[in-house]
């Protein structure tokens, strides 16, 4: 009966993204290059917090470039893998925030990437802390050659609730700004202290990326 009752909950989650998805007005910044016909799959990275409207939009904007999301093995986990199922997009079990456990799943995804996926990860997910990149998604751009494009998103009007992400939940008829950044590239060959570095530098831009402010002032 707990299978059933998680499909049931990814199915209304995916309708309810439907629904408010066709209600938004959308600002769209793209210093990525993500909307050129002729790209590859990259290395989407969004916090944990603002990944409501991801597989809607992938699916509406991208539908083309097949995508795989990384989720964790619990049973949130699983609801996620059942929405992003609904927009056609794979899920890959395993936890950025422990890569020695993700193993398998980080193989699997660098086999994904090779491909020409589309990769989406939420580099301070499953628990935390809130807006930590933790080292997953940059060992992943590194054995692959794949750039990361970090992802903001920005609602006019959302909901916000009391868990350990600050969950975001977009009301209908709200502006949404996202904004594509700038490719992150992780080079094969790196030293303890060069990985670290690329890690603080990804972690730098997406939390500058929670401002709005702080975009418009770089636009």
């Amino acid at each position: 009966m707990a299978k059933i009752r998680i499909k049931n909950i990814g199915k209304i989650l995916a309708w309810l993204m439907r629904g408010i998805g066709m209600t938004l007005r959308w600002e769209v910044r793209d210093e990525a290059g993500v909307f050129d016909a002729n790209r590859r799959g990259w290395i989407w990275s969004f916090w944990h917090n603002r990944m409501f409207l991801i597989p809607w939009l992938h699916h509406e904007w991208f539908a083309h470039v097949p995508g795989t999301i990384l989720t964790s093995p619990s049973g949130d986990g699983q609801i996620i893998a059942d929405v992003c199922g609904a927009f056609g997009i794979e899920a890959e079990r395993g936890s950025s925030s422990k890569p020695e456990k993700g193993m398998s799943a980080l193989i699997a995804l660098a086999a994904k990437a090779r491909e020409g996926f589309e990769i989406g990860i939420t580099p301070d997910g499953p628990r935390g802390p809130l807006h930590r990149v933790q080292p997953g998604i940059v060992k992943l751009a590194q054995l692959t050659g794949v750039p990361i494009i970090p992802v903001h998103l920005h609602y006019s009007r959302a909901i916000q609730f009391k868990t350990w992400d600050e969950f975001l939940l977009p009301l209908p008829f709200s502006k949404v700004t996202i904004v594509f950044d700038k490719p992150h590239l992780v080079p094969r060959r790196l030293t303890e202290e060069e990985f670290e570095g690329k890690r603080q530098a990804l972690e730098e831009v997406m939390r500058a990326g929670t401002s709005l402010e702080n975009l418009q002032r770089r636009g």
